[in-house]
């Protein structure tokens, strides 16, 4: 898991595909991404896969892990899974009814967007970011009014150093967004972090298309985070490519993002 290097590089860190989830409850962890509209697509007996989709499919992996441990503070590693959802409070009602544990609401301005975000820490403390904005990226709610939920809308990943880390991430493939620099006390409270406020770097990273799932590397200015350790313990393990003629394995990122390679056929 530690090849820094990938086959037909051009072609395969654009836009994620999935993301590995590490549980050791698999059947509360269905139950809780049900919550979200997600549905088991297979399973077998140490995994299974469950979809949102409704034109542009993400996937959830869950497979059976030993515990892990939630990332607080200023932990580097992965530190949300981010979903638009059109109502929060229904969305947090159901969430807690599978017994998730939501964080304070806070409302973050970024630039001239505003948006309401909640962490929700669910099963094996995996952290689901529920957005409600009037703004929204590219998600099936655009052509699915009815729609509660989007699929996944993105991955954050905490990094020691946004740019260089970019950098990599576009020399195999990612089209890199807009950078973006905010901070205030309510993304302090938000992210429930030790200081008042706090400055943060960010960027995502998708296709040319900025189709879902994003990827985005996110900075705490001034703060150094322990590292990810990574491994097969439960919580977020991977975020993850589908890409044709590749094999299927893991590799790292020099900013210590573990990929999951998974080959299309």
């Amino acid at each position: 898991m530690t090849d820094q290097s990938a086959p037909n590089p051009s072609a395969i860190l654009g836009s994620a595909s999935h993301v590995v989830i590490g549980t050791t409850d698999r059947a509360a962890m269905v139950s809780f991404f049900e919550a979200f509209d997600f549905s088991v697509q297979a399973a077998d007996a140490v995994s299974a896969t469950m979809g949102r989709g409704l034109g542009h499919p993400t996937e959830l992996v869950l497979r059976d892990a030993a515990p892990g441990s939630r990332l607080t503070g200023y932990d580097l590693g992965p530190r949300g899974l981010d979903i638009y959802t059109t109502s929060m409070e229904t969305s947090v009602e159901r969430a807690v009814a599978e017994g998730g544990e939501p964080g304070p609401t806070a409302t973050i301005d970024i630039g001239p967007f505003s948006m309401r975000q909640v962490t929700i820490w669910g099963p094996d403390d995996i952290p689901v970011v529920l957005i409600e904005s009037p703004s929204r990226r590219t998600s099936l709610l655009d052509d699915n009014t009815d729609e509660l939920h989007s699929q996944i809308h993105s991955v954050v990943w905490a990094v020691a150093d946004r740019d260089a880390e970019a950098a990599w991430w576009e020399r195999h493939g990612a089209a890199r967004g807009v950078d973006l620099a905010f901070g205030s006390p309510d993304v302090a409270t938000f992210m429930c972090l030790p200081d008042d406020t706090i400055d943060l770097e960010m960027v995502m990273l998708a296709n040319d298309a900025n189709d879902p799932i994003r990827f985005e590397l996110l900075k705490f200015v001034g703060h150094d985070g322990a590292e990810f350790a990574g491994g097969d313990l439960a919580g977020i393990q991977a975020v993850g490519f589908t890409v044709a003629g590749a094999s299927t394995h893991r590799m790292m990122s020099p900013g210590g993002v573990v990929i999951d390679v998974r080959s299309a056929g």
